[in-house]
């Protein structure tokens, strides 16, 4: 099971065990991507950063995938990634083995 897979299973179970707080965090998320003037590709690459400063595996497999959806290439995705390393140092490269893994199934 890959990353995303794992994502989903916990994403479903958060619908079924957390009563009204897992719609009431997607409706609160999706109001915040609807808010302002930044694009939903630019919004992923975004949280692919922010997914290696949190060190977590399935987030940086949803928000890759997501940001490929919206149209970005392997090289903008690759920035992303290496922006979180420029501000986390030596911790956030190790979990480039995510990013390198994603984009190998995506574009490769």
């Amino acid at each position: 099971m890959d990353a995303a897979e794992k994502a989903a299973m916990t994403l479903s179970k958060m619908q079924t065990k957390a009563g009204n707080v897992f719609p009431n965090y997607i409706a609160f998320t999706k109001e915040i991507s609807q808010f302002g003037p930044i694009d939903h590709k630019t919004q992923e690459l975004i949280h692919i950063g922010c997914s290696m400063m949190s060190q977590c595996e399935m987030c940086i497999s949803l928000h890759i995938q997501g940001a490929a959806s919206h149209g970005a290439t392997k090289e903008e995705i690759m920035q992303a990634a290496m922006l979180a390393i420029a501000m986390g140092g030596s911790p956030k490269m190790m979990y480039m083995k995510y990013v390198f893994d994603e984009l190998e199934d995506l574009f490769d």
